[in-house]
């Protein structure tokens, strides 16, 4: 770390991390109790609570806060060592693991970077020199790794935070090759679970139907429509049940929401087998937040990741992601609309862009990081709370990759997930380099680069975090420990291999708890009960319902004021999905020839219902040129016109009304 300002800003990130310890519990009160977020507070174990002491007043003497006591800090090495050999196996311990990696990490450049006063220079020297300084220090990354890969194998699956035009659909790719069950590894599916409705909420329809027609809710016009009502609970239930072991959520993380009661009314009913009472968590979250005072407090401060997962997040550069998302964008649109598609983007400057696509072009990964309030926040509404928020919730992640990192695959896969086959292999999806598009960029890009300020700021303190997490990766690695025992001997070039590397640590429970004496079974989550059904995205529109309800009678909908369909033909098209899949589900699946015939079922249907439209249209429009005439003929006898004139101006008159 001979480069100064890289240094100073490593030091900002550190101190970061560990001032979260006191910026937690007041960020996140609504937070469900199971949640990982709050790790090493309140409720947390004994050697959880032994762990953090001993960290703080490790960091205080590494800080430079204190003066370096060689023999303190060697016995706080060993205390921190023998409590964090009992932490409980059942979790990664992100939080807490960060915590100390953090603090070894100012120790380490405490005793190793000159410039300090003589005295301390001398007892850094002592602690430099030692080798019971080494020694301990190895035996703490040793520990941490070793509870990682415990608790990833007691999670036994992925949830993959896929911030959009940031190597997400590589990584579904790789996860693929390494041996990972998901419901699709298509470039459509993207290893997303669709009754989770984690798809991405782009573009406003209300924007989009002032240049074309709404067809439905298309995947890419879905801003303002609320997340269907899938807690924790329920996404773990049903991968275990299909046997998942990996899936992308491509919207937001969970909760944030600005209806507190969504938590008591729409949360799961479905208990653990460990948990007691008849109130779920999300509700008794709930009326914590209530009882102090978090109902007028911020939406994000119920935002939290599913701890039953292994949470993996991939960050791209927020400037190079922005510009990427603008492309791909108007590369699904010239999919969509060929020719057609110039009408949208050309001559559009950044204020249409926001109006357009909000979220995207506005601090998309900290709006990703809390919640859905935060995600549908008005343009430049985020603050510097936001951004040390986002920070918070990013600490929460198991595993934070970076996509310009140059050892991504070699350390990262490798030993934080246990793969063998990295994101090189994978052809990812590129916006493409079609020659309108250059043209058709908004002329003052540089606004929105500017507004993106805040992104770019969570993006260096993930990268910090980063470096952070790989002092432990890069230990190991250095000591030749490998992942797991066979994992010399796969090929990475074996087509076959994935089936051997089996998505690496989360199905790895025979070796990582077995082996340790661990019982399996007292790690398995059990649910009893039902899940509440989830909504169409009609009744999960937010926002400017009137005006999303209106976008879309124009486009040939039965809406109410409030946005609800009522038509049944449309409901089939705008819902049949969501139902389509609850029926899968309770069927246990189905297998592929059922969902082929719900397919040819739900296109006929469709087809139908389009033909319908059309005669019905075309009735429609040949009484609409019948009333014409006659009220021409009538208005051409009372003001003594011709019916020529007076038929012309009545149809332009109907078109117009029309439109």
């Amino acid at each position: 770390m001979g480069n100064v300002s890289l240094r100073a800003d490593l030091y900002r990130a550190i101190d970061l991390v560990m001032t979260s310890v006191d910026l937690l519990p007041r960020t996140f009160r609504g937070v469900p109790g199971s949640s990982d977020l709050l790790a090493g507070h309140g409720g947390g174990s004994a050697a959880e609570r032994t762990v953090l002491n001993l960290t703080l007043s490790l960091y205080a003497n590494a800080s430079g806060r204190f003066p370096l006591e060689a023999a303190g800090v060697r016995n706080m090495l060993a205390a921190l060592g023998q409590s964090l050999a009992e932490l409980s196996v059942g979790s990664c311990h992100s939080y807490l693991r960060r915590l100390v990696l953090a603090t070894l990490v100012r120790l380490q450049l405490r005793i190793h970077v000159p410039g300090m006063p003589p005295r301390d220079a001398e007892l850094a020297a002592q602690l430099r020199f030692s080798p019971d300084t080494d020694v301990l220090l190895f035996r703490i990354y040793r520990i941490l790794y070793a509870k990682y890969r415990q608790g990833a194998a007691a999670k036994g699956a992925i949830e993959f935070l896929h911030i959009s035009k940031s190597g997400g659909t590589s990584m579904c790719t790789v996860a693929d090759a390494n041996g990972c069950s998901a419901e699709s590894t298509s470039n459509f599916g993207n290893c997303m679970v669709r009754r989770f409705d984690d798809r991405p909420r782009w573009v406003s329809a209300t924007a989009h139907n002032e240049t074309a027609p709404l067809d439905g809710w298309r995947w890419y016009y879905r801003y303002l429509v609320r997340r269907g009502e899938r807690s924790c609970e329920y996404r773990d239930e049903f991968m275990r049940r299909k046997r998942f072991t990996f899936y992308s959520n491509e919207f937001a993380v969970h909760g944030g929401l600005d209806d507190r009661s969504y938590w008591a009314n729409g949360s799961s009913t479905a208990r653990s087998g460990s948990s007691s009472g008849a109130d779920s968590d999300a509700a008794v979250a709930a009326r914590a937040a209530g009882a102090a005072g978090g109902a007028a407090g911020p939406t994000y401060a119920s935002a939290h990741v599913c701890p039953q997962f292994l949470n993996v997040i991939l960050l791209r550069h927020p400037l190079s992601r922005l510009v990427s998302h603008i492309k791909w964008i108007m590369k699904v649109y010239r999919t969509e609309y060929g020719k057609l598609h110039e009408d949208f983007f050309r001559g559009r400057d950044a204020a249409w862009w926001r109006r357009f696509a909000p979220a995207a072009v506005d601090n998309y990964n900290m709006r990703l990081l809390l919640g859905e309030g935060a995600y549908y926040a008005p343009i430049g509404s985020l603050t510097a709370a936001h951004l040390a928020a986002a920070r918070l919730v990013l600490l929460a992640y198991d595993v934070v990759l970076m996509l310009e990192a140059p050892d991504v695959d070699e350390l990262w896969l490798k030993q934080a997930l246990g793969w063998r086959v990295g994101l090189r292999s994978a052809s990812a999806r590129v916006a493409g380099a079609h020659r309108a598009t250059a043209e058709m960029m908004p002329p003052d890009l540089d606004t929105l680069i500017k507004a993106n300020e805040n992104d770019v700021l969570l993006y260096n303190f993930a990268y910090a975090v980063h470096q952070i997490d790989g002092v432990m990766f890069a230990a190991m690695a250095a000591a030749g420990i490998r992942p797991y025992h066979a994992y010399d001997s796969l090929d990475p070039q074996d087509q076959w291999v994935g089936r051997r590397v089996k998505c690496g640590f989360v199905t790895r429970r025979q070796q990582f708890l077995i082996a340790m004496n661990e019982d399996p079974k007292s790690y398995e989550r059990s649910y009893n009960g039902s899940f509440p059904r989830v909504l169409s995205p009609d009744e999960r529109v937010r926002g400017a319902a009137a005006e999303v309800a209106a976008a879309l009678a124009a486009a040939g909908a039965n809406v109410q004021a409030d946005g609800s369909m009522v038509a049944a033909a449309w409901q089939g098209v705008g819902q049949g999905g969501d139902d389509d899949d609850e029926e899968e589900g309770r069927a246990g699946g189905g297998g592929g020839v059922g969902r082929r015939r719900r397919h040819r079922r739900r296109s006929a249907a469709r087809r139908r219902m389009v033909e319908g439209e059309e005669a019905a249209a075309v009735k429609g429009r040949e009484e609409a040129h019948a009333h014409e005439r006659v009220a021409a003929g009538s208005s051409a006898a009372a003001v003594g016109l011709g019916p020529g004139e007076g038929a012309g101006r009545g149809g332009a008159a109907g078109r117009e009304g029309a439109g």
